[in-house]
């Protein structure tokens, strides 16, 4: 099974043309694999113009939900959701054109403000789909090993990780997600953004790691599409070879 990370720098607020770049690197994935997209990759965080995304985001949802219909995919990332409660930072998947599962961010990332602008989530949960048993860990969450855990007793067996991973914190982040695959003996995924987007520089290091914590994919510092060839079947050889249930 194939899946695909991509990377890319966003222009902040700039809707149309950010999704024009992520459709330009997704259109020619292969049919019937899993692409997991950065953290609020229609706006980035604009926060001061939530107001006017969070209407974007109804067709930005039309245009992938075809999209993977016609290709037979599952597509993941985040983007600004409203309810009556407040504006969300929320992951989904969908599978061969359908919604099934949204997920808002739980550890909202104090010291760029987030919690000013988004109300956080409450739950962490494992969605089945037509790529396996799916776990989101959306970018700061990634450091929290509890979390992942949560996700491993429920049978989790590839951790996405949509994200907006500073540049200052980049080594944190490789090593992260090498340490989340390891622990939890699953496929890990990081989809980063690059460059400076408003006034923040980003990491890049989007990866796909195998449950050895072993990079099957990565890039570094430039936008990109990278991809990898997975088997489902390698979890659970080696959770039956290094029993960590506890």
């Amino acid at each position: 099974m194939l899946v695909y990370a991509l990377q890319v720098n966003l222009e902040l607020g700039n809707t149309q043309k950010n999704i024009e770049k992520i459709f330009s690197y997704i259109k020619d994935v292969e049919k019937g694999s899993l692409v997991l997209l950065p953290e609020m990759f229609s706006c980035g965080f604009d926060n001061d113009n939530l107001e006017i995304h969070v209407r974007e985001t109804p067709g930005i949802y039309k245009q992938l939900k075809k999209f993977s219909q016609e290709k037979h995919l599952v597509i993941s990332g985040t983007l600004p959701e409203k309810s009556r409660s407040g504006i969300y930072n929320k992951a989904f998947v969908i599978d061969n054109g359908e919604i099934v599962h949204k997920q808002a961010k739980v550890k909202l990332f104090r010291p760029t403000g987030e919690h000013k602008y988004y109300r956080a989530g409450k739950n962490f949960d494992v969605t089945e789909s037509s790529n396996g048993n799916l776990g989101i860990m959306i970018c700061f969450e990634l450091r929290f090993p509890n979390i992942s855990y949560t996700l491993r007793k429920k049978g989790v067996e590839i951790i996405l990780v949509p994200a907006q991973w500073g540049k200052p914190r980049k080594k944190h982040l490789e090593i992260l997600a090498q340490a989340r695959a390891i622990e939890d003996q699953a496929f890990v995924i990081v989809s980063n953004t690059i460059g400076k987007i408003g006034d923040i520089e980003y990491a890049g290091s989007s990866g796909i790691y195998d449950p050895w914590g072993e990079p099957l994919a990565f890039i570094d510092e430039e936008e990109g599409i990278i991809k990898a060839d997975i088997n489902l079947n390698d979890i659970y050889k080696i959770r039956r070879k290094i029993r960590m249930d506890i």
